[in-house]
């Protein structure tokens, strides 16, 4: 699909192969010419592409953060019912809360996750990385050797599951994240995603009843044991945020990382940055961030019909605010097309604004500026293996690697 059809025949698509390999150019195009986009996808959405439109957007107080049930917009009224039972699951996920509700809920969850500084998660982190890395020589691929088990291994230990369990927690939010990332669901991708949901929240839920019979803390008992101000989750909820945590801590680890190496390859010049000072591996995280960022959207639905800049929007229809593309917005960041680790500041919207940013984002940081560092260091000579294909994730829902062929130099 060339850039042209894209804006002619409305034909943008999370699902499409040519833009996964590269959106930018097409993001560009959109931002410039159709910035508030009219899609198929999901029965009918807008695409948004323009950092003040998504700015704008993200404080709209007609646009809800409900969408558990995005997944299953585009199937017929019929086929809905076989999924209808993953939506009340999901909707206890504290990012799909709006208003009073959702505050009270993020202000226990930050409460809970405060408990876990960095003297707590520094520790965690560096031990899964050298247990993953120790033995590292040769060719390895990075992310299914590294990015990838490495934030399933620190989420499962903050979520005082069994080191051994962390591949299948992986593998549940990754069939979970497909819900979300591919817009060309088939009825078997949502069945598979269905069983990962409810196999997941079983697991949580005895886990965490063994875990308080024991007087054993984590963070979900506390979550459902502690309270802030007057509010606690009730038990099948603190477990649906676990759920959410290694969900919105495991997806965008996993790409960032992969997205961060393959850019430092066709930009050597500056990879002294990495490890060079705290100050410098920060921002040339938040640079990662920007310039190819994992989360490529943010999702919202319409609650109401209105109007936006002549656009009509019908309650129930998705907005997706594509913050891949604001990232790059000419009238916002410097030659956006140009990786820059230095850049100060730094604006970018990868993981949103405001009250509702991603609750993930502190731990993806740091773990990415940990692991980061530990492959540069232990490893100065690391390249990618060019003649070994990269195998790009299938959607462009979280945009990045699911496999990346790596050599050590060693």
């Amino acid at each position: 699909m060339t850039t042209d059809n894209a804006l002619a025949t409305g034909l943008f698509s999370l699902s499409n192969p040519q833009l996964i390999l590269d959106p930018y150019p097409t993001y560009t195009a959109l931002r410039r010419n159709d910035p508030v986009h009219q899609s198929s996808m999901y029965g009918g959405s807008w695409v948004i592409f323009s950092y003040d439109d998504i700015t704008a957007l993200l404080r709209e107080p007609r646009l809800t953060n409900n969408r558990a049930t995005l997944p299953i917009k585009a199937l017929p009224a019929e086929q809905q019912q076989e999924f209808a039972d993953i939506v009340p699951v999901l909707t206890r996920w504290v990012a799909f809360f709006d208003g009073h509700d959702h505050h009270v809920r993020r202000q226990h969850m930050n409460a809970v996750c405060d408990l876990y500084s960095r003297d707590v998660l520094v520790p965690v982190i560096q031990n899964a990385i050298d247990t993953l890395l120790d033995r590292w020589t040769g060719r390895h691929d990075l992310v299914q050797d590294f990015a990838r088990p490495l934030p399933a291994m620190v989420i499962t230990k903050l979520l005082g599951a069994s080191d051994n369990d962390h591949v299948q927690l992986a593998e549940w939010s990754d069939d979970i994240a497909y819900l979300f990332g591919a817009s060309n669901l088939t009825v078997e991708d949502l069945r598979r995603g269905q069983r990962a949901i409810h196999d997941f929240a079983e697991y949580l839920l005895e886990h965490t009843v063994n875990a308080m019979r024991a007087h054993h803390p984590t963070m979900i008992t506390r979550l459902a044991e502690e309270d802030t101000d007057g509010f606690r989750f009730v038990l099948n909820e603190a477990c649906a945020q676990g759920m959410l945590l290694m969900f919105a801590g495991l997806e965008p680890m996993r790409y960032l990382l992969g997205n961060a190496v393959w850019s430092l390859e066709s930009h050597p010049e500056q990879r002294h940055l990495i490890t060079e000072n705290d100050r410098t591996l920060h921002r040339a995280v938040e640079e990662f961030l920007r310039y190819d960022g994992p989360v490529q959207y943010i999702g919202r639905m319409a609650a109401e019909d209105f109007t936006y800049k002549g656009h009509r929007i019908e309650a129930g229809q998705p907005v997706l605010l594509y913050v891949g593309a604001a990232n790059r917005d000419e009238h916002h960041f410097r030659d956006p097309d140009t990786l820059d680790l230095t850049r100060h500041p730094n604006p970018h919207l990868s993981f949103g604004r405001g009250a509702h940013n991603c609750i993930g984002g502190t731990l993806v940081r740091t773990q990415t500026a940990m692991a980061l560092r530990a492959l540069a260091t232990r490893f100065p000579a690391l390249h990618v293996v060019r003649e070994v294909s990269p195998v790009y994730n299938t959607n462009l829902g979280f945009r990045g690697f699911s496999s990346l062929t790596v050599h050590t130099g060693l």
